[in-house]
């Protein structure tokens, strides 16, 4: 902790590159010094083209990969999410196809970014399941030694069935084994919702950041209202006052009101 009653959290916008109108939105809310962190959807066909405004960024933020394998990535086109995890539970991937994956990605990150990731998580948190983690781990571990963070999707306290859901599959493990290998880890997460049209972002927005311990980490989904130019975006609605919210007045007084600070993943703790 900075200072008496001040906690410094670290406020990720996740799907940077998916799409013009997410990136740019995304790009606002770090310039307005509301987030400080974006994950990377580097697989995109978007993603070389706006890779140069997060490099003009670096050390005002951080950067990560969002590891991808069920929206751009073509290892098995058309499985959803549900056929990810089945496979993962079931130990039916192909543990040398994950690797590569994974190493593909970060080799992605590192060309268009010219550098390492400051951390990585997952696109629906695919990072966590079986399989998945353990090449993210060893991968991590090999490229990075300890230099690279990873994002824990554990709560400390109820935030909601979803966000237990997403816990139980595969948090406490992903933890064990960054402890394993050196790596640091956000001390409690919070962001999960439904993303429905009644839902009242500030309101959680203010809940979630309240209850965050110094070290923890909210994951936001701020864009603009454009069509997209990829693929079908089932969660604009909720990108768009998001992003409204964060970049109002309202949102500086609740961050000061709260004592929060924007923090980034060198304030992790090891797992």
């Amino acid at each position: 902790m900075t200072g008496a009653g001040v906690k410094r959290i670290q406020i990720c916008a996740d799907d940077f590159g998916f799409d013009d109108a997410i990136s740019q939105g995304i790009l606002e809310c770090l310039d307005a010094g509301r987030i400080s962190a974006t994950s990377c959807m580097v697989l995109s066909p978007l993603w070389s083209a706006w890779a140069p405004a997060l490099r003009e960024r670096v050390g005002a933020a951080d950067f990560g990969l969002h590891l991808d394998l069920n929206e751009f990535a073509e290892y098995a086109p058309g499985r959803a999410l549900s056929g990810w995890i089945g496979q993962a539970y079931a130990r039916r991937l192909d543990a040398q196809e994950v690797q590569t994956w994974v190493n593909t990605q970060l080799d992605a990150y590192e060309a268009a970014m010219q550098r390492a990731p400051d951390y990585v998580d997952g696109h629906q948190h695919v990072h966590q399941l079986p399989q998945i983690r353990q090449a993210l781990l060893s991968a991590l571990s090999s490229r990075y030694g300890r230099r690279c963070a990873l994002r824990f999707t554990g709560n400390q306290s109820w935030r909601g069935p979803k966000a237990a859901i997403i816990a139980t599959l595969g948090s406490a493990a992903l933890r064990r084994g960054a402890r394993q290998v050196g790596l640091r880890c956000n001390r409690d997460f919070a962001g999960v919702y439904d993303f429905g049209p009644e839902a009242q972002f500030p309101r959680l927005a203010e809940a979630w950041l309240a209850s965050l311990p110094d070290g923890g980490l909210m994951m936001t989904h701020p864009g603009r209202a454009a069509a997209t130019q990829t693929r079908a975006d089932a969660i604009r609605g909720a990108r768009v006052k998001e992003r409204a919210f964060w970049l109002s007045a309202e949102a500086g007084e609740m961050l000061a009101r709260l004592s929060v600070q924007l923090g980034m993943s060198e304030d992790w703790p090891l797992a």
